[in-house]
């Protein structure tokens, strides 16, 4: 069950309603804390992150990472190595289309986008989906209704994302025929989960080697909607679309993912769904 919690500006949790919190907070998952800072920054943080997490990672997106990024979105990301010996990827959110050139990491709307995507992220989670297990989402508040978004999460050892994957030939190696079953696999639970990911691509779909398994995991679930029972067929089919886009972009002459692949992955997709 989803429970929210109001936090004293001390950072200190109190366990009572407050108005609007809602609105501020969204619905946080259990086992997270709440924590204000004296700027009014505020915190989501897992409670067996407690001792390892704090503002300092949601600060300038110029800081240096740790190591060397392996994963990439509209901003840099960072990874952070934290007191527990786990390493952080470090998220920002920045606008996409046409709000990007104006408002660029500005956001206005609540609750705050880090905060949906962590509930999100973390009902997957509790149902089974494979996807990242996030530490904590940051909202800093400078001014009004204005804030600035981080979200943490655990980077998974040894993952490469699914593009990275086909140029590397890591997706060779592992067979690239199971690589696109495994991958269908995923996408096929999700969608019968009821959930639409706003955007599919193959560097949101992460590949690791586990023993003699290969594991498939589906991140960034921001503005992601779920819906009850199966993914309305419209929704499959436009996810599927947005996917197959992000793949003649990154290849645009088909090296990696052939026509004949897609057609594979496709009919992969619907045996996993029982279609």
């Amino acid at each position: 069950m989803l429970q929210a919690k109001r936090v004293a500006r001390t950072g200190r949790p109190v366990d009572s309603p407050e108005t609007g919190a809602k609105l501020v907070w969204g619905v946080s998952p259990e086992g997270f804390s709440r924590i204000v800072d004296r700027h009014g920054n505020r915190l989501v943080v897992r409670q067996d992150q407690l001792a390892n997490i704090d503002f300092s990672l949601c600060q300038s997106d110029s800081d240096k990472s740790d190591c060397e990024p392996r994963y990439y979105g509209r901003g840099a990301i960072r990874t952070r190595a934290l007191a527990n010996g786990h390493m952080a990827v470090v998220r920002p959110y920045f606008h996409g289309g046409a709000f990007r050139r104006f408002t660029r990491s500005w956001f206005f709307t609540w609750p705050p986008r880090p905060f949906r995507e962590l509930s999100i992220t973390e009902e997957l989670r509790r149902r089974g989906l494979r996807t990242v297990e996030v530490y904590a989402a940051c909202v800093s508040r400078p001014f009004g209704p204005f804030y600035r978004a981080w979200l943490i999460t655990r980077q998974l050892p040894d993952a490469e994302d699914l593009w990275s994957a086909l140029k590397s030939g890591f997706a060779e190696r592992v067979g690239f025929e199971r690589t696109l079953r495994i991958v269908a696999e995923s996408i096929a639970a999700l969608h019968r989960e009821g959930v639409y990911h706003a955007d599919l691509n193959l560097k949101n779909i992460l590949l690791r080697a586990e023993g003699a398994d290969l594991g498939a995991y589906i991140i960034d679930f921001d503005k992601a909607k779920v819906f009850l029972g199966r993914l309305p067929a419209q929704l499959v089919r436009k996810n599927l679309a947005r996917l197959q886009r992000s793949a003649r972009k990154l290849d645009p002459e088909r090296q990696f993912l052939t026509a004949a692949a897609w057609d594979r992955f496709v009919s992969d997709y619907h045996a996993a769904c029982g279609s």
